[in-house]
């Protein structure tokens, strides 16, 4: 219910409850979420970044960019670059379909041998080790290897549409979406049959790196604004107006 439609008793008919009970609460609430989620956020380095230009039914949806953390996980990275450049004998992810959608959960493709979930190869053999499995999938965008078990990574890989902890310890986490996440969400929307296998098709149109002159850093902080800025592709000029026009907005609700 909105807050300018609730009344305190005692008021009058005028009064609101936005001036009785001011939208501070709900903004000092919102920064100390934001504060102590902040708190436990983590920093990833990212060394490399990888395009992927998506398509669904030969309709542009769009490009998203995975900053990759080479410092982490630093064979997995190197293979997906190989698979997202020149390939291994001639199989790369350019012309490669997601194979797999579950809504509120991840897609998942790059099966450069079969195309359908089922083949594996990698630039170390047909699959290699598990690294670091400490990293968490706390939210949305993170991308970790797929495999069929213990020390079986190959070439396909996921990109989580949500915080995905079921996946902890299970999964080499090799990277996080840095821009295009919303087309994540696009692609999770894409209606499947009863074997979560996408009815449209939805594949990856071209792949390349991205020039990263040096490493920066991301976080796993969903209130991180500066992300949001960058994610939503604001002109930095308009990204200093923003953070105005909050500041003098809390400052006019502390009334």
């Amino acid at each position: 219910m909105s807050c300018t439609n609730q009344r305190i008793e005692g008021t009058s008919s005028g009064q609101h409850l936005s001036r009785v009970l001011p939208y501070t609460s709900a903004s000092k609430l919102l920064w100390q979420t934001a504060a102590a989620r902040h708190i436990k956020a983590r920093q990833f380095r990212v060394t490399d970044q990888i395009y992927l230009d998506i398509e669904r039914e030969d309709k542009t949806i769009g490009r998203i960019v995975i900053g990759l953390f080479g410092d982490l996980a630093p064979r997995a990275v190197k293979n997906f670059k190989v698979l997202a450049t020149k390939g291994i004998k001639g199989k790369s992810y350019k012309g490669t379909r997601f194979n797999r959608i579950i809504k509120r959960f991840m897609i998942q493709g790059g099966d450069v041998v079969n195309d359908d979930g089922s083949g594996s190869i990698s630039i170390y053999g047909e699959t290699f080790d598990d690294e670091n499995l400490d990293t968490q999938h706390t939210v949305a965008g993170f991308v970790s290897m797929a495999n069929r078990g213990k020390n079986t990574n190959g070439c396909q890989f996921i990109i989580t549409a949500t915080g995905t902890p079921w996946l902890d310890g299970l999964h080499t986490v090799i990277g996080k979406v840095v821009e295009g996440q919303n087309l994540v969400h696009v692609v999770e929307h894409t209606p499947t049959d009863g074997d979560d296998r996408p009815i449209q098709h939805v594949y990856i149109a071209d792949s390349g790196l991205v020039p990263t002159p040096q490493p920066y850093y991301i976080s796993d902080d969903p209130y991180d604004l500066w992300a949001w800025i960058k994610a939503s592709a604001v002109p930095l000029s308009m990204s200093f107006s923003i953070l105005g026009f909050f500041h003098w907005m809390i400052k006019k609700m502390e009334i």
